[in-house]
């Protein structure tokens, strides 16, 4: 099998090496599409140092962005330049902040169930419960978490910690949408796939350990100042207006545009 690996990353080394060598423990053939958005901290020497220690059937790609991609933004790079090549089996997408299961591309390779389903690999955190992965909505735009452990595991949408998608599925649905820089690109996509009649799994093992990111500091810090909350909420990492309004506009309608695009500031206002 043939895989291509794709993921972006900026100015956390370490990580982005230890989740590429995390995957290569593979038969399969594998190469890594790396998205680096102008990082400072050697990422990209240390990339291209580690290109000929991969061994056997593993190639490596470093693709260069200016610092202003973001997550949405040099995900959909890597994702361009993949599609240009037109000779993989699967594209997998992943996170480089992962802690992947050694032999996890393989047990992808055993449990596609089709040519029609992708698969996503959810996320434990350090205490052995699910914090990333498949995701179905409920009712309107709230949604719960789809994990390995449940009896039915089809789901609407996604977290890109780890999601394979065959080749058929890759070629024929738009790649992340450009209105997204930073945040729900891969939601957004997820639902994309499956408007377009496709089956997403959550595999049935997990696929490695990612905790979950802290609200502490962010836009849903209660402790911060109201003002605080407010400029990180419209910063490209939090959850800017335009952006959220456009993803609850095209994937729910104008009615859950017009009520939930307002919900976070009412949050803000009374402090929760």
């Amino acid at each position: 099998m043939n895989i291509a690996v794709l993921l972006t990353c900026h100015n956390r080394k370490e990580k982005t090496i230890s989740c590429i060598n995390g995957l290569s423990f593979s038969d399969a053939n594998i190469h890594f599409y790396v998205v680096d958005d102008g990082s400072g901290d050697g990422t990209v020497e240390a990339l291209e140092n580690m290109r000929n220690s991969l061994g056997h059937g593993k190639e490596l790609t470093v693709i260069k962005g200016d610092g202003n991609l973001f997550y949405s933004g040099g995900m959909r790079k890597a994702m361009e330049y993949a599609r240009q090549q037109d000779r993989y089996d699967l594209y997998v997408l992943v996170n480089d902040d992962v802690s992947f299961d050694k032999g996890i591309l393989d047990k992808v390779g055993e449990s596609l169930a089709g040519n029609d389903t992708v698969l996503v690999g959810a996320m434990r955190g350090a205490d052995g419960h699910c914090t990333y992965g498949g995701v179905k909505y409920t009712s309107g735009i709230h949604y719960k978490k789809v994990t390995p452990e449940d009896d039915d595991r089809q789901c609407d949408t996604f977290n890109a910690n780890f999601v394979a998608i065959p080749a058929g599925i890759f070629g024929s649905v738009p790649i992340m949408d450009s209105h997204y820089k930073h945040s729900l690109g891969d939601f957004d996509y997820g639902l994309a796939i499956k408007r377009a009649g496709y089956r997403i799994e959550v595999m049935q093992a997990y696929a490695g350990i990612c905790e979950n990111n802290p609200s502490s500091g962010t836009w849903r810090d209660a402790k911060l100042s109201r003002i605080e909350r407010l400029k990180k909420k419209e910063s490209v990492k939090g959850a800017p207006f335009k952006q959220w309004f456009y993803f609850l506009n095209k994937n729910f309608g104008l009615f859950y545009a017009l009520i939930y695009s307002l919900t976070p500031y009412i949050r803000i206002l009374i402090g929760k």
